[in-house]
């Protein structure tokens, strides 16, 4: 396993790191064999970076890879690092530092551990607030940096977090850009994959990523600018970077994968017709998964991509990505050849 620094954090962290999300769904959805087994071979092989969240499995992601931790015994428990996230709904913008305080709280119950090493608001950072937003309850720089960064300061007071972040999903780039030239956080998660570059590459002019699909503007580039450490979610596109669903289409994802593409596979659709065009860099033993995580390692920002699995089989894959030369530059032209295609697509 190679290692990274996250940004000015200075952790030192696995270039692969293990989520948790219900995406994926081991955490949630798995037998508890198969999670620990996962989890003990993670660690095994120099995983020290897991990332959760209260929102997976409404708690249940949080609880059991708290108990696999511990069950693996201190060395495990004290040799790893682990983010976890916090959610303001809109009943709790009255009172965002409350809220911080409140849900940490939860989660180290859940977790078993008495800090996190990162802890990351879950809402995207965008202009205005807007309640009826679709995903998470965006919140405003203002809010970021005011009541927001006051709670994140009392749970670091109190030692229960040593560094902040925010996730960046349907964020708004300009937001995204006030929060981190600010200086006070020092990690973003971000999309940031084949299907949906625009975080960390320009695009041709007139390519067309589906329907309400973000444009992020950048903003892996820029949070490198900043020092600011960077961890990839979603480097498979949901899963349509994979040959189980590039050959088959889009219901063929992994029973124990969750989400809103399994919930309405409809949804999945565009993602997986743009990622079947990538079909190409599937060259086993190199296998599509393998070239997708490389593709966002390439970038000088990213400090880690953050691996969801939905079995055992899939970790054990892309544990072997560090074995693996990276994408070649006649690789690197024929992704982009895709992108002036517009993904081959009418």
């Amino acid at each position: 396993m190679k290692y990274r620094r996250l940004g000015k954090t200075g952790l030192e962290i696995s270039e692969i790191s293990f989520g948790t999300g219900d995406n994926a769904g081991l955490m949630m959805n798995a037998q508890a064999s198969e999670r620990e087994r996962t989890l003990a071979q993670a660690v095994d092989a120099g995983i020290n970076f897991f990332d959760t969240s209260p929102d997976y499995g409404k708690g249940v992601a949080e609880s059991n890879l708290g108990a696999a931790l511990k069950q693996l015994g201190p060395k495990a428990v004290n040799g790893v690092f682990v983010s976890t996230k916090v959610e303001i709904m809109p009943d709790d913008v009255d009172d965002i530092a409350g809220r911080i305080v409140q849900s940490v709280d939860a989660s180290l119950q859940r977790l078993q551990r008495d800090h996190v090493d990162v802890l990351m608001i879950h809402n995207p950072p965008r202009s205005e607030r807007d309640p009826g937003a679709a995903h998470w309850l965006p919140l405003t720089p203002e809010d970021m940096l005011g009541p927001a960064l006051e709670g994140l300061e009392r749970v670091r007071k109190a030692g229960k977090a040593v560094h902040f972040g925010f996730t960046c999903e349907n964020a708004e780039p300009a937001a995204v850009r006030i929060v981190l030239a600010s200086g006070h956080y020092g990690a973003i998660n971000c999309w940031y994959n084949m299907v949906n570059p625009t975080a960390g590459m320009d695009m041709p002019e007139g390519v067309k990523f589906g329907p309400h699909y973000d444009d992020y503007g950048g903003i892996v580039t820029f949070a490198g600018e900043h020092d600011v450490g960077v961890a990839v979610i979603r480097p498979l596109a949901g899963g349509a970077l994979t040959w189980l669903v590039a050959q088959p289409g889009p219901t063929a994802r992994h029973v124990h994968a969750g989400g809103i593409y399994t919930r309405n596979p409809e949804s999945f659709r565009p993602e997986a017709s743009r990622g079947a065009a990538f079909a190409f860099l599937h060259r086993p033993p190199r296998t599509l998964p393998i070239a997708a995580y490389q593709f966002a390692l390439a970038h000088p920002a990213v400090s880690t991509v953050v691996g969801g699995f939905s079995d055992y089989a899939q970790f054990e894959e892309i544990a072997s990505t560090s074995d693996f030369a990276p994408l070649n530059a006649e690789d690197m032209q024929a992704i982009r050849a895709v992108y002036a295609s517009n993904f081959g697509l009418a």
